[in-house]
C-alpha cells in the first residue's frame, strides 16, 4: 500500500473531499477518527453501486480509499489515508506449487491402488522409493491425481475467472502440496485476496463460483467411478469407512439401487470414485458458513453482519459433531475456525448495497449444497 502524504491540514483535506464528492454525497458532518482516517455522514445522491468507484476514483487521486457503510437513516463514508497497491498476479510461485502438488497427489494415488498391501510402517518408505522410480507404478496414480485435482483445480478457477470477470482483487490459486504419504497429497488451494471485495453481490459470485464449478467436475466423476467399482464385503482387518452425505448416498443408490453400507455389504471404491468422493468433502468443507471460506462469502452477502451468528453456530455444530461421533476431525475444524479463519467476515469496499432476489436465491442454494454436502461422520477406522 502507498501511504498518503502526511501531514495533512485537515480543514484542507475536508474541503478537498468535498469538492471530489459534489454531486455524489450530501455531507452533512465529519468526524476525524484516531487512526487518521475520515468519516464523512450524509446522503448519498444516488444508488451506491452506481456511484462507489466514481467515488472511489476521485478519493484515490487525494490518497484515499473509501468504505461506504450505512449507519441508522444516514450514509457514512470511512475515508481511510491509504491507496490500495494494485499489481499484476504472481505466475512461477503458483505454477511451482502446483507442479509438487501434481507430484504428490501422483504418488498418494499410486500408493492407494499399490499392487500389494503395506502391512507395517517399516514397508512404506521402499514402497514410495519403489513408485518413484518405476513409472509403471507411479502412472497407477493418474486417474486419482486426475480426478481430484480436476475437481480441486476447476474449483479455484471458478474463483479466479469471476473474480477477475467482476475485477475483484484475486490471485491465482496456489496449491498446497504435503508431503506423499500424508492425507490426500494436498491441503487443497488458496486464493489471495489483496484487498476487500467492492460489494456484497462481488462476495457472492466469487464466493460460490468455486464450489458450483467444481461440482460440476465431482458429480459426473462420483458417478463415474461408482459404477465402476463393485460391491462387496468390506476387506478383513481394519479399513477406512467413509462417511455419507445426502448427495453421496443418493448417488450409490442411484448406481446400486440400495443403501449403503447395509446387511454387511459396501461400495469398494476404485480410486476414482475415492478421488471424487474427497472432492466432494473438500467442497463441504469451503462451504462451511465461516469467516472467509466460501460459505462465509456466502452467508455475508445473505445475512451482512449477522453472518457472524451463522458461523459461531457454525463453530458449535463442529464440536458437537467431533463429541458425538468421537472424531478429531470436526474438533480440528471448530479450533481452525475459532482461531486461525476467524468467525467474522470482512466488510466489503462499499457495504450499502444489498443483493437483488436473484442473487439471494443463489445464496440460500449455496447453503443448501452445503447441507445436502454435509458429512456428519467423515471418516473413520473400522475393525480394529
Amino acid at each position: 500500500m502507498e501511504t498518503a502524504a502526511e501531514p495533512f491540514d485537515r480543514l484542507i483535506v475536508v474541503g478537498e473531499m468535498r469538492q471530489a464528492l459534489a454531486g455524489l454525497m450530501e455531507i452533512e458532518g465529519y468526524t476525524w477518527n484516531a487512526n487518521g482516517s475520515l468519516t464523512l455522514k450524509g446522503t448519498l445522491s444516488g444508488p451506491a453501486q452506481n456511484l462507489y468507484r466514481t467515488i472511489r476514483d476521485r478519493l484515490e487521486a487525494l490518497g484515499f480509499t473509501p468504505f461506504l457503510r450505512r449507519r441508522g437513516d444516514q450514509d457514512e463514508l470511512v475515508a481511510l489515508p491509504v491507496v490500495m497497491a494494485r499489481s499484476p498476479s504472481r505466475v512461477v510461485l503458483p505454477l511451482v506449487l502446483f507442479l509438487l502438488t501434481v507430484f504428490s497427489v501422483l504418488i498418494t494415488g499410486a500408493l492407494y491402488d499399490y499392487p500389494n498391501p503395506i502391512t507395517s510402517d517399516s514397508q512404506f518408505l521402499p514402497v514410495l522409493w519403489e513408485i518413484v522410480s518405476t513409472p509403471s507404478l507411479l502412472i497407477l496414480g493418474v486417474p486419482f491425481a486426475a480426478t481430484l485435482l480436476g475437481i480441486l483445480g476447476t474449483h479455484e478457477m471458478g474463483h479466479y475467472i469471476v473474480g477477475r470477470l467482476r475485477k475483484a482483487p484475486v490471485s491465482l490459486p496456489y496449491f498446497i502440496p504435503l508431503p506423499p504419504g500424508i492425507g490426500i497429497g494436498t491441503m487443497g488451494a488458496v486464493i489471495v485476496q489483496r484487498e476487500p471485495m467492492e460489494d456484497r453481490r462481488t462476495i457472492l459470485e466469487v464466493g460460490i463460483a468455486g464450489p458450483l464449478a467444481g461440482l460440476v467436475v465431482a458429480i459426473p466423476l462420483l458417478f463415474y467411478g461408482l459404477a465402476t467399482s463393485t460391491v462387496g464385503s468390506p476387506p478383513p482387518g481394519g479399513y477406512l469407512q467413509e462417511g455419507n452425505s445426502l448427495i453421496y448416498l443418493a448417488a450409490k443408490w442411484l448406481v446400486f439401487g440400495q443403501i449403503l453400507p447395509s446387511n454387511g455389504l459396501d461400495v469398494q471404491l476404485n480410486s476414482i470414485a475415492w478421488g471424487a468422493w474427497i472432492g466432494l468433502l473438500v467442497t463441504m468443507i469451503n462451504l462451511l458458513p465461516i469467516g472467509q471460506l466460501d460459505g462465509g462469502h456466502i452467508a455475508y452477502a445473505l445475512l451482512g453482519r449477522r453472518a457472524e451468528y451463522l458461523a459461531y453456530g457454525m463453530i458449535g455444530l463442529c464440536v458437537v459433531f467431533g463429541i458425538a461421533f468421537q472424531t478429531f476431525f470436526w474438533l480440528i475444524w471448530a479450533a481452525l475456525s475459532f482461531f486461525l479463519i476467524g468467525p467474522r467476515h470482512p466488510a466489503p469496499l462499499n457495504d450499502i448495497s444489498q443483493i437483488g432476489m436473484a442473487h439471494k436465491m443463489l445464496a440460500v442454494f449455496g447453503l443448501i449444497i452445503f447441507v445436502l454436502l454435509l458429512i456428519p461422520d467423515p471418516l473413520r477406522t473400522v475393525g480394529v
